[in-house]
Formats: C-alpha cells, structure tokens, sequence
C-alpha cells in the first residue's frame, strides 16, 4: 500500500505554506532542514546524518527528496525529520516564527482528553498521533509565537518547545523537541508514529493571515503556565480551577496545602469554595451590557434592528483602532478594547454574504475590521455547530462569538427544550474555555408588541429554556421614533455596573447605528450625566 500518496504531499505542502506564513509574520526569512539524526536513538534511519537544506520556493524539491528516501513507509527507509528553525545562509540558526513539541503515551499510558485541551486553551493547534492501531497514541503540538523564538544549544528545538511539552504531561521527554511531518510515519524505538493529516491541524478553510495577525501564543504564556502546571503538582483539576497567574500560585496553594495536598479530599471541598475576594470581577467587553464567559441574548420582533446591532458589535470588536483615535461605543457605552483582541467570529444564519458584506461596508466602509469571520449555517458536510466549536477552540483569542439567529444552529425545533439545553451546553462550555462574549439572536413570538423590556421576558419564542439559561437578555423595541433598549433579564450583580431601567435611541439610518437619547427608569449619576453630555 502506498503511502506517499498525492493527499499526503498536499498536506505537507499546506504545512509548510503555514510555517512559512508563520516565520514570516514575525520577520524571518531563510532557510529550514530536513535531516536524519547521526545515530540511530530515538529514531531509526537507513541512512543516518542526511540533511536538504530548502526555502519557501523549494517545496516541490523538498518533497521529491522526502518521497527518494521514504521508500512509501516500507523499511528499511530513512524518514526525514524537520527542523523548523529558520537558517540564514550559512545555515546559522536565525529562530522559529513557531513552537511546537511532540507527546507520546507510550507502554500502558493512556492519552486523556484533557491533555489536548490544556494545549488548546494556550492557542496552540494540536493533533492525535496514531500508533499503528492505536488512534490515540500522542499529540503533535505548533503554536504561532508573536515574536521571534530563540533557538536552543541543541540547534533543533526553540525556547517554548519544553514548556509546551510540560503542560501536555506526556513521559516521552526524549521525542519532545522533535518535529513530525503530518502524513509520514516515523520509525522511533517504541513503534510507528504518525500524524495523518496536518489540515486536521489548521484547517484549510481558515484565513491564516488572521489566524497568525490575531494569534497570542507568547513565550511568557508558555511559561507561565509550564511554571503553574508544575506548580499545581500536574493536576488538571487544579491548574483548570486556578488558571495561569504565577502572581497568584501562592495564595492559590493555601487550601490545597490544608487539604494535605490530597488532589481527591480537594476536588470533593475545596473546589467548591470559590474565592471571595472583593477585588474579582467579571471581564466586559461592553460594560454594562456584554460580559465575556457568558451569553447574553439579544432579541426583539423581527424588523426592529437586532442583526445590524449584533453585527455593529462584532465590526467594533474585530478593529483595530489607531492612537489616540476615540475609542468606539455600542448601545453608548465604550467597548473596552483590551478584552476585544483575537478573532470575532459571525454565525450568519439568516442574512447572506451579499447582505452581510452590504452592511459591513455601512459600519466599516474603510474595511479595518479584518479580525472578523463571517461563517454561514453551512459549516462543512456533517459539521455541527458543536464540532465547529470545538475547532474554533484552537484559537488563541476569541473574544466574541455571534450566532445570528439561534434556530438556525438548533438539531431541533425551538420548543424542543432538549434541543435548546443542549444548543446552550455547547455554546455556554465554549464561552467559558475561551472566556468568550457568546451573544445569539432570538426572536419574539410572533405579533408580539411590548411596552417595556420587562415584557420581552415572557415573550420569546420557543422553549422557556432560552430563558432559564441565557445570563443576560437585551431586549429591544419600537416606541414611535425610537427604539427602547435594555435588559429583561440580568443575573450579573448590580455593583458590577450592568445597565440599569430602559434606554431610548434615535435610529441613524444612514449608519445603522443607534444613537442614545435619554434614559428611563433610572436614577443617573453625575458620571452618567456627563457621559450622555458627551454622545
């Protein structure tokens, strides 16, 4: 059987196109290797001390050299290895616009799940290595650095390759500096390992521009949490609990040392209690109105503007403003800038692209917001929204997720209450792994007519779990000449500054925008007063 087919070659072509882009985008150009090791630990070679020097025009050489030696996957052959590090010509090693590492379960270990998700909550793309039968043998690993990586003393690995590695938890130290071309099998001293397809990895699909624009990958995060993870004595449950904040280890072992470092006696009390520190708070990326790790529903009848609002709030996230340019408002309140970097994703369910590119133009006639991904219910050949989520999850940042509307990515009928639970456990698990603004449009009942937010309450359409399980609820009607805004529901305390009684917006139709007017319903503070001085 061959194994060095066509689809093969096109993988590692995508591949290398990646790493390429990669090194790149943080200013490196030169020179990458393919090699064989000198001897024959951990890796088997027919030919041992090989070396093909290539840049990114040299591809197709590259891959003639690796199929001369490949032999299809049937021994004797010599694998080549990549060595990532980008070389000037003299072939001194410059750095990598990537990191990457290797993990293995090797003898009766076991690889679980959530060893992939620790490595994907840090951003970086990862793969299951297949071990003969075994389709859960390991994981390849590569992450996008937002700045240059050093290159270790051994020449073949780069600052962050071992911090990544640690965080995975695998035992095979000795493979982890290496890299493994997707599609290959590589002959190591405890079997055949091999990635079978690196689209799996970084999906064709995907806009590597903003991928690597957008990513935040840094080495001080890998650290980080390399130091929290070992830290927390390798417990996931731990290290999940408390996050990556070294600042804070200390004050988070406190409980754990009294529980006499008993992970079980811990998990059964001790992550029960959460902190009550008065300083926590909760991440905004609208104040008052959009709260991240949470989702917030934004409905109305239908006309009334709901999709040009959530869009509105996906083009303001997704730009990048220059300094000292007024910072943007929504609803007016400010969007706070620092919580809207990565990419902004846009489910369009109902509106298509001529529509959504219509009204972009409005909002963005510049075209400044390139950190946003308009996506249509069509999401691949049997891709849910869940899978599709889960992709997504790869993402360094995801600061907001629209889903435009709700019964366009439900498996069943908006009444179905099962449908509508386990749409909500889908996108309330993702808005908490990636600390996500996750807002979804749903309409009202059909003919509805409310006189105040309060009303929009007992008014939504479908399943009373769309009530039960949304953390907010943005309500929005027609009053004569304004639209009336605010929030029918709200389960976030007060002191944290969400929007109190109902707020009036006249409608500029030549923008799509609301403009606030005036507020109802609410006692205002000077500082209220003079924001609304200012709009």
């Amino acid at each position: 059987m061959k194994q060095f087919t066509q689809a093969v070659q096109n993988s590692i072509r995508h591949e290398l196109a990646v790493l390429w882009a990669a090194h790149h985008a943080v200013g490196l150009k030169g020179e990458m290797c393919l090699y064989t090791l000198p001897a024959q630990d951990p890796w088997r070679s027919k030919e041992a001390g090989l070396t093909f020097w290539f840049g990114p025009e040299d591809t197709e050489k590259m891959l003639t050299e690796i199929g001369k030696h490949y032999n299809e996957g049937m021994l004797p052959n010599s694998t080549l290895l990549l060595n990532p590090i980008v070389h000037d010509k003299n072939h001194k090693p410059l750095g990598s616009g990537v990191v990457w590492s290797i993990g293995f379960a090797l003898g009766i270990e076991m690889m679980q799940p959530h060893q992939r998700e620790r490595i994907n909550d840090l951003g970086v793309f990862t793969g299951v290595v297949e071990r003969g039968d075994t389709k859960a043998a390991g994981l390849k690993m590569v992450g996008f650095s937002s700045e240059i990586l050093p290159p270790l003393k051994d020449g073949h690995a780069v600052e962050g390759c071992r911090e990544l590695f640690d965080v995975a938890n695998f035992s095979s130290d000795e493979y982890c500096n290496f890299y493994l071309l997707s599609g290959l099998t590589y002959l190591g001293k405890h079997g055949g390992f091999r990635h079978p397809d690196f689209f799996e990895m970084v999906p064709k699909e995907m806009d590597l521009g903003k991928i690597i624009s957008s990513q935040k990958a840094a080495l001080s995060k890998l650290k980080d949490a390399s130091f929290c993870w070992k830290s927390y004595d390798r417990h996931h449950s731990l290290y999940l609990k408390f996050g990556i904040a070294p600042e804070k280890v200390e004050d988070n072992l406190k409980f754990y040392n009294l529980c006499a470092r008993d992970i079980e006696l811990f998990d059964a009390t001790g992550a029960k209690h959460l902190s009550t520190d008065a300083t926590v708070s909760i991440d905004f990326l609208v104040k008052g109105w959009i709260p991240r790790g949470a989702v917030t529903l934004i409905v109305a009848a239908g006309g009334v503007g709901k999709s040009s609002l959530a869009h509105n709030l996906a083009v303001k996230a997704a730009t990048d403003y220059r300094s000292g340019e007024p910072k943007p408002t929504w609803l007016g309140s400010e969007l706070d800038l620092n919580q809207c970097k990565g990419l902004c994703i846009f489910f369009s369910g109902e509106d298509g692209p001529a529509i959504f590119h219509t009204r972009a133009r409005i909002f963005d006639p510049e075209g400044r917001s390139t950190r946003l991904m308009f996506l249509r219910p069509d999401l691949g050949e049997g891709t849910t929204l869940s899978a599709f989520l889960k992709r997504l999850a790869k993402l360094p940042e995801v600061p907001l997720v629209v889903i435009d509307p709700a019964r366009k990515y439900l498996t069943g009928g908006e009444d179905d209450a099962a449908a509508v639970s386990q749409f909500f456990e889908t996108i309330e698990e993702f808005a908490i792994r990636k600390n996500a603004a996750m807002v979804v449009v749903h309409h009202l009942v059909k003919g509805a007519k409310p006189r105040h937010v309060q009303d929009i309450y007992d008014l939504l359409r479908g399943s009373q779990t769309f009530v039960d399980r949304a953390r907010v609820i943005i309500g929005m009607y027609r009053e004569g000449p304004h639209t009336v805004v605010g929030l029918a529901k709200n389960n976030i305390p007060p002191q944290l500054g969400m929007i109190m009684g109902e707020r009036l917006y006249a409608r500029d139709a030549s923008r799509l925008e609301l403009m606030l007017t005036g507020t109802r319903g609410e006692n205002l503070t000077a500082e209220q007063i003079e924001e609304l001085k200012g709009q």
